[in-house]
């Protein structure tokens, strides 16, 4: 299975928060629409998605962009990494991509430390069920 990266699109939302919810997030939906709009068009947040062959959604990663006075440039964090079961590869994919887009925006450091201490609300159920 090929996986290739792309930027999301307002079209993608449905599938994102499918990912989500697959993964443990259950977003609100109304609000998980408002946000994702909302961080769609705002300059300072790059969200990406992993897409399959057959143009499903398999990973998607959230990165913010500020600026940070001690490092004298732009801070990227990746702030979400959400990425179906069994594609180890569109995790990888993702990751590069994400954090090289930083980097070609002028990023002089990026933390990649996604999800850490946050598990998904409902994660120990999934690996109950599992």
């Amino acid at each position: 299975m090929s996986v290739r990266v792309r930027p999301a699109s307002l079209q993608d939302g449905v599938a994102v928060l499918e990912l989500l919810e697959k993964v443990g997030y259950y977003p609100e939906p109304i609000g998980f629409a408002q946000t994702y709009r909302k961080t769609l068009t705002d300059p300072h947040f790059l969200v990406r998605v992993a897409e399959d062959d057959g143009g499903k959604i398999v990973g998607m990663a959230t990165l913010s962009m500020r600026w940070q006075l001690g490092l004298g440039g732009l801070l990227a964090c990746l702030d979400e990494l959400a990425i179906a079961p069994d594609t180890p590869r569109a995790e990888r994919l993702l990751l590069q991509a994400t954090v090289g887009k930083a980097r070609s925006l002028g990023a002089r450091r990026v933390i990649v430390k996604a999800n850490e201490n946050t598990p998904p609300p409902r994660a120990h159920q999934l690996a109950q069920s599992a």
